[in-house]
């Protein structure tokens, strides 16, 4: 992301939530604020059918699979909070948590859970105003926007100086964020998670695939997000297999529990339906535990 820019590609994703909700049926994901947090040109787009038809379902056409991925990543991150609320967890932490809206949206079974926005200043400057700006009651309950600039600054130090409890088993959220930054920063942000992570914490985030592990034709869709990311100013450039994944989370003291690849992802949430919505190929989830 450039530099005193707020994230282009987090207004993007929130215009793909925001077009889901009115043109999709059935819901992959619901999400009531997105388009209050997208550009007011995508919000524009998204309010109008004859533009969506011709700009996202025309022009755009081949960034639907994307659709389904960032989709299904965000239901899965919801299913996989709300299994470690059940089991007793009570805080939850967004790193790089964009124009996510749970704590606008928190359904009944986050009542009592605290929950920490984690994003880059200006990025947070502007979500916390367009929340203002639509009549979010600010400031909202067990909430707290903690800024870091994870190229920058150390994610441990801005959670110290915050009231989150490093003594409680915590659910960390990092989605849409790590093919952006550079191996020493993920390196980073992994030893801080474990510096600040209780036992019994989890992890979850999303990966990008080396080409390499890409069968031929299956790039197509990651391919177009790369140039159109790279042409707002976010380029991709960190890649990962599973493998490599687990050595990184050893290293810093997690274990890696569980990986679901986009046939997974597809088949639970977008399988049966009777639109184009599918999902990207060349990515994946893994959810990790603090050893």
């Amino acid at each position: 992301m450039l530099d005193r820019n707020h994230s282009r590609t987090a207004e993007a994703t929130a215009a793909i939530r925001a077009c889901h909700l009115c043109y999709d049926q059935p819901l992959v994901f619901e999400d009531p604020w997105a388009e209050h947090f997208t550009s007011p040109l995508w919000r524009t787009v998204a309010r109008s059918r004859l533009l969506h038809r011709a700009i996202v379902r025309g022009l755009l056409r081949g960034l639907r699979p994307v659709h389904g991925w960032i989709l299904a990543r965000d239901q899965l991150t919801v299913d996989e909070l709300r299994r470690f609320v059940d089991a007793g967890g009570s805080q939850y932490v967004l790193l790089g948590a964009g124009f996510d809206s749970i704590a606008l949206r928190r359904p009944a079974w986050l009542d009592g859970v605290r929950i920490f926005e984690v994003d880059h200043p200006a990025t947070q400057a502007v979500k916390l105003a367009r929340m203002a700006a639509n009549g979010a009651p600010l400031p909202l309950p067990d909430f707290e926007a903690v800024p870091v600039d994870f190229e920058r600054e150390r994610l441990a130090e801005r959670l110290a100086v915050s009231s989150f409890d490093a003594g409680r088993p915590t659910f960390f959220a990092w989605q849409g964020v790590i093919y952006y930054l550079s191996a020493a920063a993920i390196e980073a942000t992994l030893e801080d998670l474990a510096r600040v992570a209780a036992p019994g914490s989890e992890l979850l985030f999303d990966f990008l695939l080396p080409g390499f592990a890409l069968d031929r034709g299956e790039g197509r869709a990651l391919s177009l997000a790369r140039l159109v990311t790279a042409r707002m100013g976010e380029r991709y450039i960190s890649y990962h297999t599973p493998e490599q994944l687990a050595v990184l989370l050893e290293r810093a003291g997690f274990e890696l529990v569980e990986v679901s690849r986009d046939a997974d992802l597809a088949a639970r949430y977008c399988a049966g339906r009777g639109d184009d919505l599918t999902v990207m190929h060349g990515f994946g989830i893994a959810r990790a535990r603090r050893r």
